[in-house]
C-alpha cells in the first residue's frame, strides 16, 4: 500500500517538488488503502476458518455480567501478562512515532525524494522476510524474553545511529552516493529486529494462556489476544500523536517544503527523535524483566494439562 501511495498517488506535479506532499492524491490513496484492509481481512477470516474444528471447545457454563466480569479481571491480572502487555505497549509507541516520523524524516531530515521514499517498502517487505525467519532461531537458541530484549536493545542503537551520525556530521552529505544505502540499510536492520520482536513477545502472551489455565482452570487465549491487540492499535495511535508533539516542541513550520525548513529545526528533529525512541523500546525492555514464564515451565505446564 505505501508502495503504491509513493508511486500512484503521491507524485509530483508543478506544485510540489516531493509527492509526498501533493495533497491531491491522499484521498485517492486513503480509499486504494481501505479497499486492500478489507480485502486482506476477509482472505485471513476465510483462510483461517477451517481451523476452527479443531479449537479446544470450551465448557458451556451460564454466568452473569458480574461474574463475567470478575472472571475477565482475575485473567487479565496474570503477572507476566501484564508485563508482556506494558512492553507490547512500550515497543508500540515506538513503532507508532517511528512509522508517523518516517515522512518528515526522510523528507527533510535526510532529503531524499519519493522515488527513494518507495524503496523504504520493498525494504520493510525484506525485513519481514528476515524477521520470519530468525525468529523461530532465537526462540530456540536463546529463549524468547532474552531475545526480545537484545532485539529491543539493536533496533534502537541501528535505528538510532545514522541520525547521531549527521547530527555529529560524520555521515555521508546530502548529494553523497552513499547516503541513500546507509539510510535504508539502517532500515532494513531496525525494521527487521522490530518485527522479530513483534513475532517474540506474540509468541510470550500465547505461552501465557497454559499458564493461566492452571492457576484459573481457564482457557482464556480470546481475552488475552483481543486486550493486546486492542493495546497495541490504541497506542499506536498514541505513537502518532507523539509524533505530532516532536514536531510541535521543535516548532516545524506547517506547510512546509524540502531546502525551505530553518538547518536548525530540521536538527531538533533529529535530537528529540532519538530520546523519545529510545526512552519508548527501554521501557519495553524492563517491563520484559518481570516475565517469568520460560521454556521448561511452559512444557511443564503443558504436561500437566495433558496438552
Amino acid at each position: 500500500v505505501a508502495f503504491l501511495a509513493l508511486q500512484l498517488f503521491l507524485r509530483p506535479d508543478a506544485a510540489n517538488a516531493a509527492g509526498q506532499l501533493n495533497k491531491a492524491g491522499y484521498a485517492a490513496y486513503g480509499l486504494a488503502a481501505a479497499a486492500l484492509m478489507f480485502i486482506a481481512i476477509l482472505v485471513s477470516a476465510l483462510g483461517t476458518h477451517r481451523r476452527i474444528a479443531g479449537l479446544h471447545p470450551p465448557p458451556l457454563r451460564r454466568r452473569t455480567l458480574p461474574q463475567l466480569a470478575r472472571e475477565m479481571v482475575g485473567t487479565l491480572s496474570h503477572a507476566s501478562f501484564l508485563r508482556v502487555l506494558m512492553a507490547a505497549l512500550c515497543a508500540a509507541l515506538a513503532n507508532g512515532l517511528i512509522l508517523s516520523s518516517s515522512l518528515y524524516m526522510n523528507t527533510f531530515f535526510w532529503g531524499l525524494g519519493s522515488d527513494q521514499i518507495a524503496g523504504f517498502t520493498i525494504a520493510s517487505v525484506i525485513s519481514a522476510m528476515i524477521a520470519f525467519a530468525i525468529a523461530p532461531m532465537l526462540s530456540r537458541r536463546f529463549g524468547k524474553r532474552p531475545s526480545a530484549m537484545a532485539l529491543l536493545g539493536i533496533t534502537t542503537a541501528v535505528a538510532a545511529a545514522p541520525v547521531i551520525l549527521r547530527l555529529l556530521g560524520l555521515a555521508p552529505g546530502d548529494d553523497s552516493p552513499w547516503l541513500f544505502p546507509m539510510v535504508i540499510a539502517s532500515h532494513v536492520i531496525a525494521t527487521a529486529s522490530s518485527i522479530t520482536t513483534s513475532i517474540l513477545i506474540s509468541s510470550m502472551t500465547a505461552d501465557v494462556v497454559e499458564d493461566s489455565e492452571l492457576t484459573t482452570g481457564r482457557r482464556s487465549e480470546g481475552l488475552f489476544f483481543s486486550a493486546s491487540a486492542f493495546v497495541a492499535k490504541a497506542v499506536s495511535g498514541v505513537g502518532i500523536f507523539a509524533s505530532s508533539l516532536l514536531l510541535w516542541i521543535v516548532g516545524f513550520p506547517a506547510g512546509a517544503r524540502p531546502g525551505e525548513v530553518d538547518e536548525g529545526i530540521v536538527n531538533h528533529l533529529g535530537m528529540v527523535y532519538v530520546p523519545a525512541l529510545a526512552v519508548f523500546y527501554a521501557a519495553a525492555a524492563v517491563c520484559l524483566l518481570g516475565y517469568r514464564i520460560t521454556r521448561e515451565s511452559h512444557a511443564k505446564a503443558l504436561k500437566d494439562l495433558g496438552s
